[in-house]
Protein backbone atom coordinates (compact mmCIF):
# COMPACT_ATOMS: atom_id res chain seq x y z
CA UNK A 1 0.00 0.00 0.00
CA UNK A 2 1.79 3.00 -0.91
CA UNK A 3 0.85 6.51 0.73
CA UNK A 4 -2.16 8.76 -0.12
CA UNK A 5 -0.02 12.27 0.23
CA UNK A 6 -2.16 14.88 -1.89
CA UNK A 7 1.02 17.21 -1.63
CA UNK A 8 1.94 20.90 -1.59
CA UNK A 9 -0.86 22.83 -4.65
CA UNK A 10 1.93 26.07 -4.40
CA UNK A 11 4.39 23.72 -5.25
CA UNK A 12 2.84 21.96 -7.75
CA UNK A 13 1.67 25.05 -9.37
CA UNK A 14 4.96 26.97 -9.52
CA UNK A 15 6.59 23.74 -11.37
CA UNK A 16 4.06 23.52 -13.96
CA UNK A 17 4.28 27.40 -14.31
CA UNK A 18 8.25 27.11 -14.68
CA UNK A 19 7.70 23.85 -17.09
CA UNK A 20 5.45 25.55 -19.61
CA UNK A 21 7.51 29.10 -19.26
CA UNK A 22 10.67 26.89 -20.09
CA UNK A 23 8.84 25.08 -22.96
CA UNK A 24 7.81 28.41 -24.68
CA UNK A 25 11.48 30.18 -24.19
CA UNK A 26 13.43 26.62 -25.51
CA UNK A 27 10.70 26.65 -28.26
CA UNK A 28 11.45 30.06 -29.19
CA UNK A 29 14.84 29.47 -29.13
CA UNK A 30 14.27 25.95 -31.36
CA UNK A 31 12.05 28.19 -33.94
CA UNK A 32 14.04 31.62 -34.32
CA UNK A 33 17.76 30.57 -32.99
CA UNK A 34 20.20 29.15 -35.33
CA UNK A 35 20.14 25.77 -35.76
CA UNK A 36 22.96 24.77 -33.93
CA UNK A 37 21.30 26.01 -31.10
CA UNK A 38 19.18 23.27 -31.01
CA UNK A 39 20.84 20.44 -28.83
CA UNK A 40 20.77 23.50 -25.97
CA UNK A 41 17.32 24.38 -26.10
CA UNK A 42 16.17 20.60 -26.47
CA UNK A 43 18.42 19.56 -23.92
CA UNK A 44 16.68 22.35 -20.97
CA UNK A 45 13.30 21.63 -22.26
CA UNK A 46 13.90 17.27 -22.21
CA UNK A 47 15.32 17.94 -18.63
CA UNK A 48 12.68 20.13 -17.09
CA UNK A 49 10.13 18.40 -18.55
CA UNK A 50 11.12 14.95 -17.46
CA UNK A 51 12.25 15.62 -13.72
CA UNK A 52 9.32 17.56 -13.38
CA UNK A 53 7.10 15.39 -14.99
CA UNK A 54 8.73 11.99 -14.03
CA UNK A 55 9.17 12.47 -10.11
CA UNK A 56 5.53 12.90 -9.27
CA UNK A 57 3.90 10.93 -7.01
CA UNK A 58 0.81 8.90 -7.19
CA UNK A 59 -1.08 10.71 -9.38
CA UNK A 60 -3.73 8.67 -11.07
CA UNK A 61 -5.33 5.63 -10.32
CA UNK A 62 -2.87 4.00 -12.74
CA UNK A 63 0.26 4.77 -10.99
CA UNK A 64 0.11 2.48 -7.82
CA UNK A 65 -0.16 -0.19 -10.44
CA UNK A 66 3.00 0.50 -12.17
CA UNK A 67 4.56 1.58 -8.87
CA UNK A 68 4.13 -2.04 -7.94
CA UNK A 69 5.36 -3.31 -11.28
CA UNK A 70 9.11 -1.45 -11.18
CA UNK A 71 8.63 -2.42 -7.40
CA UNK A 72 8.35 -6.60 -8.25
CA UNK A 73 5.20 -6.62 -6.79
CA UNK A 74 3.14 -7.06 -10.64
CA UNK A 75 -0.06 -6.18 -10.81
CA UNK A 76 -0.29 -6.02 -14.63
CA UNK A 77 -1.92 -9.32 -15.39
CA UNK A 78 0.09 -11.12 -18.42
CA UNK A 79 2.04 -7.74 -19.29
CA UNK A 80 3.29 -7.49 -23.11
CA UNK A 81 6.15 -8.87 -23.65
CA UNK A 82 8.27 -5.76 -24.30
CA UNK A 83 6.64 -3.51 -21.50
CA UNK A 84 7.62 -6.82 -19.10
CA UNK A 85 11.41 -6.37 -20.86
CA UNK A 86 11.91 -2.67 -20.07
CA UNK A 87 10.10 -3.12 -16.50
CA UNK A 88 12.84 -5.81 -15.64
CA UNK A 89 15.59 -4.18 -17.68
CA UNK A 90 15.47 -0.92 -15.10
CA UNK A 91 14.25 -2.73 -12.04
CA UNK A 92 16.48 -5.67 -11.95
CA UNK A 93 19.18 -5.22 -14.38
CA UNK A 94 20.14 -1.48 -13.82
CA UNK A 95 18.44 -1.13 -10.32
CA UNK A 96 17.52 2.03 -10.80
CA UNK A 97 14.64 3.22 -8.22
CA UNK A 98 11.11 3.24 -9.38
CA UNK A 99 11.28 7.68 -9.46
CA UNK A 100 14.43 6.58 -11.96
CA UNK A 101 12.04 5.04 -14.28
CA UNK A 102 9.46 7.12 -14.09
CA UNK A 103 11.72 10.07 -15.09
CA UNK A 104 12.85 7.80 -17.78
CA UNK A 105 9.39 6.99 -19.54
CA UNK A 106 8.58 11.38 -19.23
CA UNK A 107 11.98 11.55 -21.46
CA UNK A 108 11.68 8.82 -23.95
CA UNK A 109 8.13 10.68 -24.62
CA UNK A 110 9.78 14.34 -24.42
CA UNK A 111 12.59 13.34 -26.50
CA UNK A 112 10.83 11.30 -29.38
CA UNK A 113 8.54 14.90 -29.83
CA UNK A 114 11.75 17.16 -29.47
CA UNK A 115 13.01 14.86 -32.71
CA UNK A 116 10.24 15.47 -34.68
CA UNK A 117 10.41 19.17 -34.22
CA UNK A 118 13.91 19.28 -35.47
CA UNK A 119 12.73 18.24 -38.28
CA UNK A 120 10.38 21.08 -38.08
CA UNK A 121 11.71 23.63 -36.17
CA UNK A 122 9.60 26.61 -36.95
CA UNK A 123 6.68 25.21 -35.14
CA UNK A 124 8.34 24.60 -31.75
CA UNK A 125 7.61 27.90 -30.49
CA UNK A 126 3.90 26.69 -30.26
CA UNK A 127 3.93 23.14 -30.17
CA UNK A 128 5.97 22.42 -27.55
CA UNK A 129 4.48 23.99 -24.79
CA UNK A 130 0.95 22.70 -26.60
CA UNK A 131 2.57 19.69 -26.47
CA UNK A 132 2.80 19.81 -22.37
CA UNK A 133 -0.68 21.52 -21.87
CA UNK A 134 -2.39 18.93 -23.91
CA UNK A 135 -0.65 15.81 -22.85
CA UNK A 136 -1.54 15.89 -19.23
CA UNK A 137 -3.29 12.23 -19.19
CA UNK A 138 0.12 11.36 -19.55
CA UNK A 139 0.78 11.68 -15.83
CA UNK A 140 -2.10 8.91 -15.01
CA UNK A 141 -1.96 6.45 -18.51
CA UNK A 142 1.74 5.35 -17.88
CA UNK A 143 2.12 2.63 -19.99
CA UNK A 144 0.14 3.66 -22.95
CA UNK A 145 1.97 7.20 -23.04
CA UNK A 146 4.98 4.90 -22.79
CA UNK A 147 3.82 2.94 -25.89
CA UNK A 148 2.93 6.57 -27.68
CA UNK A 149 6.74 7.41 -27.16
CA UNK A 150 7.55 4.82 -30.09
CA UNK A 151 4.40 6.16 -32.53
CA UNK A 152 5.81 9.35 -32.37
CA UNK A 153 9.54 7.72 -32.70
CA UNK A 154 7.91 6.21 -35.39
CA UNK A 155 6.59 9.25 -37.14
CA UNK A 156 10.04 11.26 -36.58
CA UNK A 157 11.27 8.09 -38.73
CA UNK A 158 8.72 8.85 -41.26
CA UNK A 159 9.11 12.29 -41.74
CA UNK A 160 12.89 11.12 -42.42
CA UNK A 161 11.41 8.54 -45.10
CA UNK A 162 12.92 5.79 -42.82
CA UNK A 163 10.27 3.42 -43.32
CA UNK A 164 11.78 0.24 -42.32
CA UNK A 165 12.71 1.98 -38.96
CA UNK A 166 9.25 2.82 -39.13
CA UNK A 167 7.82 -0.64 -39.02
CA UNK A 168 10.02 -1.39 -36.34
CA UNK A 169 8.82 1.33 -34.19
CA UNK A 170 5.37 0.49 -35.09
CA UNK A 171 5.66 -3.29 -33.94
CA UNK A 172 7.01 -2.11 -30.64
CA UNK A 173 4.12 -0.46 -29.76
CA UNK A 174 1.35 -3.56 -29.19
CA UNK A 175 4.18 -5.08 -27.46
CA UNK A 176 4.39 -2.37 -24.75
CA UNK A 177 0.45 -1.66 -24.24
CA UNK A 178 -2.12 -3.97 -26.56
CA UNK A 179 -4.73 -1.12 -27.25
CA UNK A 180 -1.83 0.23 -29.03
CA UNK A 181 -2.82 -1.39 -32.33
CA UNK A 182 -5.72 1.63 -32.18
CA UNK A 183 -2.27 3.84 -33.20
CA UNK A 184 -0.59 1.79 -35.66
CA UNK A 185 -3.87 1.02 -37.17
CA UNK A 186 -4.42 4.82 -38.63
CA UNK A 187 -0.51 5.29 -38.57
CA UNK A 188 -0.25 3.22 -41.74
CA UNK A 189 -3.92 3.91 -42.73
CA UNK A 190 -2.54 7.14 -43.45
CA UNK A 191 0.36 6.85 -44.01
CA UNK A 192 -0.50 4.92 -47.18
CA UNK A 193 -4.29 7.09 -48.07
CA UNK A 194 -3.68 10.55 -49.52
CA UNK A 195 -7.21 11.52 -48.28
CA UNK A 196 -6.18 15.41 -48.68
CA UNK A 197 -5.94 14.20 -52.43
CA UNK A 198 -9.12 12.75 -52.72
CA UNK A 199 -11.68 14.79 -50.62
CA UNK A 200 -11.17 18.18 -52.03
CA UNK A 201 -12.48 20.63 -49.25
CA UNK A 202 -12.82 20.11 -45.61
CA UNK A 203 -16.47 21.09 -45.56
CA UNK A 204 -17.14 17.27 -45.14
CA UNK A 205 -15.30 17.06 -42.41
CA UNK A 206 -16.32 20.49 -40.81
CA UNK A 207 -19.89 18.99 -41.39
CA UNK A 208 -19.47 15.85 -39.44
CA UNK A 209 -17.57 17.74 -36.75
CA UNK A 210 -20.91 19.99 -36.60
CA UNK A 211 -23.16 17.42 -36.87
CA UNK A 212 -21.65 15.35 -34.15
CA UNK A 213 -21.25 18.42 -31.54
CA UNK A 214 -24.70 19.34 -31.38
CA UNK A 215 -26.77 16.45 -32.26
CA UNK A 216 -24.57 13.43 -30.18
CA UNK A 217 -25.68 13.01 -27.03
CA UNK A 218 -23.27 10.39 -24.35
CA UNK A 219 -26.28 8.37 -23.61
CA UNK A 220 -26.39 6.73 -26.78
CA UNK A 221 -23.61 4.32 -25.76
CA UNK A 222 -25.60 3.26 -22.61
CA UNK A 223 -26.55 -0.06 -24.65
CA UNK A 224 -22.83 -1.28 -24.90
CA UNK A 225 -23.10 -1.95 -21.28
CA UNK A 226 -25.88 -4.51 -21.18
CA UNK A 227 -24.17 -5.96 -24.88
CA UNK A 228 -20.55 -6.05 -23.27
CA UNK A 229 -21.38 -7.71 -20.19
CA UNK A 230 -23.11 -10.67 -21.53
CA UNK A 231 -19.89 -11.61 -24.18
CA UNK A 232 -17.57 -14.50 -22.72
CA UNK A 233 -13.94 -14.54 -23.51
CA UNK A 234 -13.18 -17.46 -21.18
CA UNK A 235 -10.45 -16.70 -19.03
CA UNK A 236 -8.62 -13.65 -20.48
CA UNK A 237 -8.60 -11.51 -17.37
CA UNK A 238 -8.03 -8.26 -18.86
CA UNK A 239 -11.11 -8.26 -21.04
CA UNK A 240 -13.03 -9.93 -18.20
CA UNK A 241 -12.03 -6.93 -15.82
CA UNK A 242 -13.23 -3.96 -18.17
CA UNK A 243 -16.54 -5.88 -19.55
CA UNK A 244 -17.27 -6.51 -15.65
CA UNK A 245 -16.72 -2.94 -14.93
CA UNK A 246 -18.43 -1.46 -18.27
CA UNK A 247 -20.32 0.94 -16.58
CA UNK A 248 -17.31 2.55 -15.25
CA UNK A 249 -15.12 2.42 -18.83
CA UNK A 250 -18.31 2.91 -21.53
CA UNK A 251 -21.42 4.86 -20.29
CA UNK A 252 -21.50 8.15 -18.59
CA UNK A 253 -20.53 6.52 -15.29
CA UNK A 254 -17.57 6.57 -16.53
CA UNK A 255 -17.20 10.32 -16.79
CA UNK A 256 -15.21 12.19 -14.85
CA UNK A 257 -18.00 14.97 -14.64
CA UNK A 258 -20.53 12.50 -13.40
CA UNK A 259 -17.47 11.38 -10.79
CA UNK A 260 -17.17 14.62 -9.32
CA UNK A 261 -20.32 16.07 -9.60
CA UNK A 262 -19.52 19.30 -12.46
CA UNK A 263 -22.22 20.86 -13.04
CA UNK A 264 -22.67 23.37 -16.28
CA UNK A 265 -22.13 27.18 -16.14
CA UNK A 266 -22.24 30.51 -17.73
CA UNK A 267 -18.44 29.94 -17.55
CA UNK A 268 -18.24 26.60 -19.17
CA UNK A 269 -20.98 27.85 -22.44
CA UNK A 270 -18.37 30.08 -22.97
CA UNK A 271 -14.86 27.70 -22.72
CA UNK A 272 -17.36 25.21 -25.05
CA UNK A 273 -17.79 27.83 -27.28
CA UNK A 274 -14.05 28.89 -27.99
CA UNK A 275 -13.44 24.97 -28.09
CA UNK A 276 -15.83 24.48 -30.41
CA UNK A 277 -14.06 27.27 -32.36
CA UNK A 278 -10.98 26.49 -32.30
CA UNK A 279 -11.54 23.32 -33.51
CA UNK A 280 -12.77 24.60 -36.48
CA UNK A 281 -10.13 26.52 -36.89
CA UNK A 282 -8.00 23.09 -36.45
CA UNK A 283 -10.25 21.28 -39.17
CA UNK A 284 -9.98 24.11 -41.77
CA UNK A 285 -6.85 25.56 -41.77
CA UNK A 286 -5.07 22.07 -41.05
CA UNK A 287 -6.62 20.76 -43.60
CA UNK A 288 -5.27 23.08 -46.52
CA UNK A 289 -2.01 22.52 -44.30
CA UNK A 290 -1.87 18.99 -45.09
CA UNK A 291 -2.26 19.95 -49.05
CA UNK A 292 0.32 21.84 -49.05
CA UNK A 293 2.64 20.02 -46.96
CA UNK A 294 1.60 16.03 -46.78
CA UNK A 295 4.28 14.69 -44.55
CA UNK A 296 1.54 16.14 -41.39
CA UNK A 297 -1.07 13.96 -43.13
CA UNK A 298 -0.55 11.34 -40.09
CA UNK A 299 -0.44 14.00 -37.54
CA UNK A 300 -3.50 16.03 -39.46
CA UNK A 301 -5.49 12.45 -39.47
CA UNK A 302 -4.69 11.30 -36.08
CA UNK A 303 -5.76 15.21 -34.63
CA UNK A 304 -9.11 15.04 -36.81
CA UNK A 305 -9.91 11.40 -35.11
CA UNK A 306 -9.38 12.74 -31.43
CA UNK A 307 -11.55 15.88 -31.97
CA UNK A 308 -14.25 13.06 -33.05
CA UNK A 309 -13.60 10.90 -30.50
CA UNK A 310 -13.83 13.46 -27.85
CA UNK A 311 -17.21 14.72 -28.74
CA UNK A 312 -18.47 11.11 -28.95
CA UNK A 313 -17.14 10.08 -26.04
CA UNK A 314 -16.80 13.06 -23.73
CA UNK A 315 -15.02 12.24 -21.05
CA UNK A 316 -15.89 8.53 -20.26
CA UNK A 317 -12.66 6.65 -19.56
CA UNK A 318 -12.50 4.45 -22.24
CA UNK A 319 -12.93 6.71 -24.79
CA UNK A 320 -10.81 9.49 -23.26
CA UNK A 321 -8.03 6.23 -23.24
CA UNK A 322 -8.72 6.24 -27.33
CA UNK A 323 -8.54 9.82 -27.22
CA UNK A 324 -5.16 9.70 -25.97
CA UNK A 325 -3.74 7.45 -28.51
CA UNK A 326 -4.71 10.18 -30.93
CA UNK A 327 -4.15 13.60 -29.43
CA UNK A 328 -0.61 14.00 -29.10
CA UNK A 329 0.31 14.96 -32.90
CA UNK A 330 -2.47 17.69 -32.52
CA UNK A 331 0.40 20.33 -30.94
CA UNK A 332 2.37 19.83 -34.65
CA UNK A 333 -0.99 20.65 -36.88
CA UNK A 334 -1.52 23.79 -34.79
CA UNK A 335 1.84 25.09 -34.54
CA UNK A 336 1.47 24.32 -38.37
CA UNK A 337 -1.61 26.24 -38.90
CA UNK A 338 0.38 29.26 -36.36
CA UNK A 339 3.09 29.77 -38.47
CA UNK A 340 1.22 29.34 -42.17
CA UNK A 341 1.42 32.94 -43.88
CA UNK A 342 -2.27 34.74 -43.33
CA UNK A 343 -3.49 38.34 -43.39
CA UNK A 344 -2.63 40.19 -40.65
CA UNK A 345 -6.27 40.49 -39.06
CA UNK A 346 -7.12 36.86 -39.40
CA UNK A 347 -3.99 35.83 -38.22
CA UNK A 348 -4.48 37.42 -34.57
CA UNK A 349 -8.12 36.23 -34.99
CA UNK A 350 -6.81 32.00 -35.11
CA UNK A 351 -3.81 32.78 -33.08
CA UNK A 352 -6.40 34.33 -30.73
CA UNK A 353 -8.97 32.52 -29.95
CA UNK A 354 -6.27 29.32 -30.52
CA UNK A 355 -4.43 30.78 -27.12
CA UNK A 356 -7.77 31.64 -25.49
CA UNK A 357 -8.32 27.50 -25.81
CA UNK A 358 -5.82 26.14 -24.85
CA UNK A 359 -3.67 28.47 -22.61
CA UNK A 360 -5.84 30.08 -21.06
CA UNK A 361 -8.95 27.71 -20.57
CA UNK A 362 -6.64 24.42 -20.52
CA UNK A 363 -3.90 25.94 -18.60
CA UNK A 364 -3.99 29.71 -16.95
CA UNK A 365 -7.79 29.47 -15.56
CA UNK A 366 -6.73 25.85 -13.98
CA UNK A 367 -3.77 27.53 -12.07
CA UNK A 368 -4.97 27.03 -8.16
CA UNK A 369 -7.28 23.86 -8.72
CA UNK A 370 -5.92 20.78 -6.85
CA UNK A 371 -6.11 17.77 -9.12
CA UNK A 372 -8.58 15.31 -8.23
CA UNK A 373 -5.28 12.58 -8.55
CA UNK A 374 -3.83 15.39 -6.03
CA UNK A 375 -0.16 17.13 -6.58
CA UNK A 376 2.19 15.15 -4.96
CA UNK A 377 5.96 14.76 -6.12
CA UNK A 378 8.57 11.74 -4.63
CA UNK A 379 9.07 14.63 -1.41
CA UNK A 380 5.60 14.09 -0.85
CA UNK A 381 5.71 10.33 0.18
Amino acid sequence: MISMSLGDPIVYWLLRILLLVTLLVCGWGISYQEKKFFKVYALVAGAAYSLIQGLRWNRGQDYPHYYSDLMGKWETPDPELLYDGIVNFLSNILCVPYWVSFVIYSALLISAFLLVLKKVPKIAVWALPLFFIMTGSAENLIRQYLAVSFVIYAYNAYLSNNFKLVIIYLVCVPFIHASGLFAVFFFILFAIIKFEKIIKNPWILLGIYVLLYFFWDNSYFSFLTDFLQNLNFGDDYKMRSYLDNSERWFSEEGSLSFVLGTKSTVSSLISDTVSFLSYILVIYYGFYACKINSQIRIAYGFTYLAIIMKIIGGDIEMYARFYNWLIYLSPIVIGTICMTPMKLKERWVVWAILIINFYFYGFIRQIGNIPYAGCAFIWDR
